[in-house]
């Protein structure tokens, strides 16, 4: 799997222009390969395809859940707890069919076997509270970038997305070690963005670096033409000769 480091070279010398040029910086073309694979990813998603990869999904392997009442996130009248995540969430892509989440895993911390739970809406939920029966099915749902669970009882969760910012440390390594105890490494870490796994399929990868060379180098020459026809201090240059 490509680097977004790797990706930035690649995409610099498909033109002289940004292979020479300063002015377009390291930064701005990662930003441009995030947007062009974002934008060709969620057209794959949404076509239902990719969702069986691991290529452009990640994992939090340990979020943890705390206790909190339903009331946090919805109006609400009767005492009913539910589990929240400790710590909000980086941004998921969303697409036709609400987020693109691959799974979201319960993980019982008493050694017996966790499941799959059920992604619903809020409103939804709130509307399966008010039937005199209820499966005992366990959902979950995104709001304010917080995971909800519908058990109270869920102290760590697994989760799996297309998460369009960097996770930090922090959510991958909680207390410095992952789920099985093992502690991170230094060089895990420390580890720069741009030398992580970048999440985009290789037979999506020539169309955006494409994609990402073109705008680049479309955008330099709009530039350089406005520089061209301002005078100094912004003045339009006036090019009819005078007498």
């Amino acid at each position: 799997m490509s680097t977004l480091r790797g990706l930035v070279s690649s995409t610099r010398t498909m033109h002289r222009i940004l292979s020479t040029d300063n002015m377009i910086t390291d930064r701005a073309i990662a930003s441009e390969i995030k947007y062009n694979t974002l934008l060709l990813i969620k057209r794959e998603t949404n076509l239902r395809k990719l969702w069986a990869t691991d290529t452009v999904f990640t994992t939090i392997p340990c979020l943890e859940m705390i206790e909190v009442p339903i009331s946090e996130c919805a109006s609400f009248s009767e005492d009913i707890t539910i589990s929240r995540s400790k710590h909000k969430l980086p941004k998921i892509a969303e697409g036709n069919y609400n987020y693109v989440i691959q799974g979201v895993y319960s993980i019982n911390v008493m050694g017996g076997k966790g499941k799959k739970l059920k992604e619903i809406t809020i409103n939804r939920y709130l509307n399966l509270l008010k039937l005199p029966a209820i499966k005992k099915e366990e959902y979950f749902w995104i709001n304010n970038d917080y995971l909800y669970v519908t058990s109270s009882f869920v102290e760590l969760v697994r989760i799996t997305a297309l998460f369009t910012e960097t996770i930090s440390n922090d959510l991958m390594y909680p207390n410095g070690q992952n789920c099985a105890g093992e502690v991170a490494t230094d060089a895990q870490w420390c580890m720069n963005p741009l030398d992580k796994p970048f999440w985009l399929p290789g037979y999506l990868e020539q169309q955006v670096l494409t994609m990402s060379s073109n705008r680049l180098k479309d955008s330099y020459f709009r530039i350089q033409q406005d520089v061209t026809n301002e005078g100094i201090d912004g003045q339009q240059v006036n090019s009819s000769p005078t007498n």
